[in-house]
C-alpha cells in the first residue's frame, strides 16, 4: 500500500515505520505536504487513518482506537484496495472518526 501511495504522489518515497503494540502491528506512512495530513497509519486492529502527528505518528498503545479532530478512519474495511484507500483519503468528507467495529 505504501508503494502505490508513493506512485499516486500522496507519500513520501521514505522508510515505513513499524510498531509492535500490544497484540497487533501498526505502520507509518508519512504523507507530501500537499496532503492534509502528516501521515496515515495502518493498525491491524482499526485498519487506516490519517495521524495529526509525522514524527509521532503511531502513538502509545492505550488500548483503545485513536480519536481527535483531524484523524479520520478510512476505507471500507481494515484492508481496503488501494483505489479506494486514495479515494477517501482524497474526498475529506469521507472517513469517520471513529473506526469501524
Amino acid at each position: 500500500m505504501a508503494d502505490a501511495l508513493v506512485e499516486a504522489g500522496v507519500a513520501e518515497p521514505v522508510q515505513v515505520e513499524v510498531r509492535r503494540l500490544v497484540g497487533s502491528l501498526a505502520a507509518a506512512v508519512p504523507l507530501a505536504p500537499t496532503q492534509d495530513a502528516p501521515a496515515l497509519v495502518w493498525d491491524e486492529r482499526y485498519g487506516w487513518r490519517t495521524a495529526t502527528s509525522r514524527r509521532h505518528s503511531i502513538r502509545k498503545d492505550t488500548g483503545s482506537a485513536p480519536e481527535g479532530d483531524c484523524i479520520r478512519y478510512l476505507g471500507s474495511s481494515r484492508t481496503p484496495e488501494s483505489a479506494d484507500l486514495l479515494e477517501a483519503l482524497a474526498d475529506r468528507r469521507r472517513g469517520f472518526r471513529q473506526p469501524k467495529r
